[in-house]
């Protein structure tokens, strides 16, 4: 396997067209050395493009260690020092010992939830200890809240440690926009006010008067201080507003950058080095350390092996569901051809670990970040959401479009989105599958602006990945492709367009502006397949952020923060707050820190 002396150009390809250019020098035959022509852009890209060519270049081979949470970009590094070698005379296929997969996206196939209900397995104590250690603070999770919680702690004067399951810090809260906060400084200086006890009422409204509303008065009245907070540790926050005009109030500070991967994550991980966190990175939690009743610490598996962490308080903050296809069939979505917006590694680990403890089960009663996509659209990546064609926002979310069920029949408002963003998916929990109806016009209506769009329509109905979208002249030809009933469907489109003339719609009050007539094709017929941003909550906790037993009993030791708890939601995330669950894993981060510094005092 001689390869060819000299210095070779490259590019490694990353997630929706980004990528990293890169250099790979030859000598002696081998590959001696890969440099990046840029710096990294974030922790996780720093961390694929130092531990990948290390491996590569000590093994010559291709065949690198996975990183959780860098798959695509892993992939891009070897395709392309892949390529540097066909250029420099070898075969590719020489430096395999094994065959790669690739990042699985989307998952094809329903999956059925057969697991146990008690999680036993994340009781069992391990065959063999390599490593035992001790800290008074265990943070399980370096994401939005962790981070929050580790810096709160140290201030405490806690000895605190945090384990992260990644190779980085993030998690998933690298992707959020922004956060919520009200009376704050940044909105009294853009003379913005708002009641707090109205933002209140409303969000009770909105849950139907299902949850403790004094999580939401702790969270209200906390927003302001935890944001004036962030600040002081170093975060970076550019403008308030209503978010894209989905807040009831503009109440959204907007992470520098758009994303908390900018304006927040690198700047609290530089707080936490400077008050001397520790962290144990790509180390995972794999079973509860319990004795008489008290929480006492976790096993985890990492580069050392197999750990014992035994700790005063633990505190999970692990993310949600958001990547489990089988805790979110759990809650009783459809998981066939699910597209994950997620962190792969967001699969529930701290949901299974609170309930191996005891924890009271808020899973059925806990919403998902649920939206519509179509198959046959582009949908690389995990920011599928903020798309401008197939996002959240856009064609598969309704608006002027048509939504029938397998009967052919209308089954919702289809601007429902006007008052929540996942409105547009609830109301598929209750049908077999649901289709979406437009024509060109009502595309080029969404599509407004976006450059290319039509081609990108056309493309993908010619491709037509996952047999999902069908153009026809005739509305009658439209029901073959997915067999639905075709009299029942053209009476579905002919009273719909009898109510859009009449500027009324008789069935669901749709909004005049949306309802546009569809009597001229082309028409197009698409299966709306399932979109998955975040799980938010799971664990049952109190005020304190304890959690709690299925009778509401503390369970001594054990805290829950972020997308692991969120008490105040039921069923679906109101959004009316936008960037209220960023705020409540900081308030709760920040909080279970302090009530566990209370908690250590009474031991």
């Amino acid at each position: 396997m001689t390869l060819k002396d000299g210095k070779y150009d490259a590019f490694a390809k990353g997630l929706e067209g980004n990528g990293m250019p890169i250099e790979v020098e030859v000598s002696a035959g081998k590959i001696s050395q890969i440099s990046t022509k840029r710096e990294p852009s974030s922790e996780l890209e720093g961390t694929v493009f130092t531990q990948g060519p290390a491996q590569i270049i000590s093994r010559q081979s291709l065949d690198v260690d996975s990183i959780t949470g860098a798959t695509v970009s892993t992939n891009g590094l070897v395709e392309a020092v892949a390529e540097v070698i066909s250029q420099a005379g070898g075969n590719p296929e020489d430096y395999h010992a094994i065959q790669r997969e690739p990042a699985a996206e989307t998952s094809t196939e329903e999956i059925s939830f057969e697991g146990s209900d008690d999680y036993a397995s994340w009781r069992e104590v391990p065959d063999h200890v390599d490593k035992e250690i001790s800290t008074e603070y265990l943070i399980v999770g370096a994401g939005i809240a962790g981070l929050a919680s580790a810096v709160q702690a140290r201030e405490e004067g806690m000895e605190t440690l945090v384990i992260e399951k990644n190779a980085f810090v993030a998690g998933n809260g690298g992707g959020v926009e922004g956060i919520f906060g009200i009376n704050t400084e940044m909105q009294k200086e853009a003379g913005i006010h708002a009641e707090k006890e109205d933002i209140i009422a409303k969000e009770m409204e909105l849950a139907q008067y299902r949850t403790d509303g004094a999580f939401w008065v702790d969270l209200v009245n906390n927003s302001a201080e935890n944001i004036e907070w962030l600040l002081k540790q170093g975060v970076h926050l550019t403008h308030v507003d209503d978010y894209h005009g989905t807040c009831m109030f503009p109440t959204f500070h907007w992470w520098e950058g758009g994303f908390a991967s900018v304006g927040y994550v690198p700047f609290m991980k530089k707080r936490c080095d400077e008050l001397g966190v520790n962290f144990k990175v790509s180390t995972s939690a794999i079973s509860v350390i319990k004795e008489d009743g008290i929480v006492k610490g976790v096993y985890a598996k990492g580069p050392e092996g197999i750990i014992k962490i035994n700790a005063k308080a633990t505190l999970i903050a692990t993310g949600g569901v958001g990547h489990s296809a089988e805790l979110i069939q759990k809650q009783g979505w459809s998981t066939k051809n699910l597209h994950y917006c997620s962190m792969p590694s967001n699969t529930g680990d701290g949901y299974k670990l609170s309930m191996a403890a005891g924890a009271k089960d808020m899973l059925l009663e806990s919403p998902e970040f649920m939206m519509n996509y179509i198959m046959a659209l582009p949908h690389e990546g995990v920011h599928l959401y903020i798309d401008p064609i197939n996002g959240f926002m856009s064609v598969p979310s309704g608006g002027p479009a048509i939504f029938v069920n397998q009967d052919g029949r209308r089954f919702v408002n289809e601007n429902a989105k006007k008052h929540n963003l996942l409105y547009q998916r609830m109301a598929f929990q209750s049908i077999k599958q649901g289709y979406e109806i437009f024509t060109q016009d009502v595309y080029d209506q969404i599509t407004a602006g976006i450059e290319g769009a039509d081609e990108i329509l056309a493309k993908a109905v010619e491709t037509n990945e996952g047999d999902s979208l069908y153009k026809e002249d005739r509305i009658e030809d439209l029901a073959k492709h997915f067999d639905l009933p075709a009299d029942v469907l053209v009476k579905t489109i002919n009273d719909y367009n009898r109510f859009a003339k009449n500027g009324k719609d008789e069935e669901f009050a749709k909004d005049k502006e949306a309802l546009v007539p569809m009597e001229k094709g082309p028409y197009y017929i698409a299966r709306l397949d399932p979109s998955n941003l975040i799980g938010v909550g799971g664990v049952g906790s109190n005020r304190k952020f304890e959690a709690i037993d299925e009778d509401f009993n503390t369970i001594p030791g054990l805290y829950v923060a972020g997308m692991d708890s969120t008490m105040q939601y039921r069923n679906v995330y109101t959004i009316t707050l936008g960037g209220s669950a960023c705020a409540h894993n900081v308030n709760s981060g920040r909080h279970a820190a302090m009530n566990a510094k209370v908690y250590m005092k009474s031991l």
